[in-house]
């Protein structure tokens, strides 16, 4: 992978790096650290990239790793008026919603991690199980038990 094409992915998943990483610390500021410091660790670690089409996924796993580094050092919830500045370029605001919902599920950060992967980058369960190294049955019992936890919030009836 050239440095151009390094460049062009990580600009093409900063979005849905930020939201992961916003997903696991909940702070604003740390999730932009977290974001700029995986994309640091995966530039240097590039050579261990074996299949350059899973680079979405080990970059997301990347992230989601120096997120939870940061979120042992600091543990604060934002809410969601607090964060919308953050997508203030963006008339989207389904990223917002995403990550509310995500944040008001109180999922176990694997089952955050596999709707993350399947909702927002679209890969399926077999392809997210081979990701994160779990076996696909696992994958899918945390899958739907996640849903079934998101369809109980209030207000999603």
């Amino acid at each position: 992978m050239t440095k151009e094409e390094f460049a062009a992915s990580v600009t093409a998943n900063e979005k849905k790096l930020y939201i992961a990483a916003l997903s696991v610390v909940r702070n604003t500021e740390d999730a932009a650290d977290a974001v700029a410091s995986a994309v640091a660790h995966a530039w240097e670690k590039l050579d261990r990239l074996r299949d350059e089409s899973r680079f979405d996924g080990w970059l997301l796993q990347i992230t989601y790793n120096e997120a939870k580094k940061m979120r042992r050092h600091a543990n604060e919830y934002v809410s969601l008026s607090d964060i919308e500045d953050s997508f203030a370029y963006s008339e989207d605001k389904s990223s917002i919603e995403f990550f509310d919902l995500l944040s008001s599920a109180r999922l176990d950060g694997k089952s955050r991690q596999i709707i993350i992967l399947r909702f927002f980058y679209g890969y399926d369960l077999p392809e997210t199980a081979k990701m994160i190294g779990l076996p696909l049955s696992t994958v899918k019992t945390k899958y739907y038990r996640a849903l079934d936890k998101i369809k109980k919030l209030p207000g999603l009836r």
